[in-house]
């Protein structure tokens, strides 16, 4: 069994407004393999973006992340927890961006191949070029970080 390059366990996002807390995200868990493909599926306003964002620590306030771990293992295999560093940081401003980011997709064109919606890691993996890319070139993130 291999160990996930992205962990997210019981992850709280939440959101504290004059009228009360809104728990936008709440125990959210799932785990990411290199290599493989995550579509985060749901209703309207069930906390999807609030999850991504909750992940490269850029949820705007007044919501924050009040609880759970986001474990991120680098190629040397320690995980850092995201949750942790502040989101303005070096630390995490060395990650977002370069090593994962954001994708995010039209509504008009869910789900079309030609258009990517993921948070996307520029690791190699097993279904990659020998470049670091996905097949057919690099990622967005892959090329930022050259």
């Amino acid at each position: 069994m291999t160990t996930p390059v992205l962990e997210v366990k019981d992850l709280r996002v939440h959101f504290a407004l004059d009228e009360g807390v809104v728990r936008a995200v709440d125990g959210v868990s799932f785990d990411v393999e290199a290599g493989q493909v995550v579509g985060i599926v749901g209703e309207s306003g069930c906390g999807k973006s609030v999850t991504m964002k909750a992940v490269l620590q850029i949820v705007e306030p007044p919501g924050r992340i009040v609880g759970g771990q986001i474990l991120w293992r680098r190629d040397a295999g320690s995980a850092v927890d995201l949750a942790q560093l502040s989101p303005k940081g070096a630390a995490m401003r060395a990650i977002r961006g370069a090593e994962i980011a954001l994708v995010p997709q039209e509504p008009m064109a869910a789900f079309s191949p030609s258009t990517p919606s993921a948070i996307r890691s520029s690791r190699p993996s097993a279904s990659t070029s020998a470049s670091g890319g996905r097949r057919g070139g690099a990622s967005p993130a892959a090329r930022r970080a050259r």
